[in-house]
């Protein structure tokens, strides 16, 4: 009778502890408002502390960018010889990807294969089809791409933190179509 008991008191707990049956585990506009408001407050702190830590980065290694209207920094190194890829063209594309602090990533170097992917489909990250976009066949560029071009609040887990800013080094090595 003793386990009977501890089995009543133990369902009565779990009874009470889920409430008075009023609440339908639904948030009230006023509590969705109010989590909506402190998510953008949050995402505005985020995105002016990277962009401050990419500013500090510029100035830190001398660099002189140019900056697209979405945040994307970019520097041509070699001039192409050859046409601008268009949407949705195939392009031919070696890069060595980084952090600010200079660590290695990914590499299609190293791999000795450049990758290849249609141009503008979303294929790859959103700071490569932008600054890809830019380069004429053959051009050589360094692309300096905030979080939000990239791999976001997310990141890629055990390869990517999240709101990293990463930076490629890209060469358009051929128009494929």
């Amino acid at each position: 009778m003793k386990n009977f008991n501890w089995i009543i008191i133990g369902c009565l707990t779990i009874l009470l502890g889920c409430g008075n049956g009023t609440d339908d585990g639904k948030m009230s506009k006023e509590e969705i408002k109010h989590t909506q408001e402190k998510l953008v407050e949050e995402n505005k702190n985020n995105v002016s502390e990277e962009k401050q830590t990419m500013l500090k980065y510029l100035k830190d290694n001398n660099l002189q960018t140019t900056e697209t209207g979405t945040g994307l920094n970019y520097i041509i190194t070699e001039e192409g010889e050859g046409n601008k890829a268009e949407q949705g063209q195939v392009v031919k594309v070696h890069y060595a990807g980084r952090f600010l602090d200079g660590k290695i990533f990914d590499s299609s170097y190293d791999r000795g294969e450049p990758i290849d992917f249609p141009l503008g489909q979303g294929k790859v990250i959103k700071g490569w089809d932008e600054g890809l976009a830019l380069l004429n066949e053959g051009a050589k560029a360094t692309l300096i791409i905030p979080s939000h071009l990239a791999y976001g609040p997310n990141g890629i887990p055990n390869t990517i933190p999240p709101s990293a800013t990463l930076i490629f080094d890209v060469e358009l090595v051929e128009i494929l179509n």
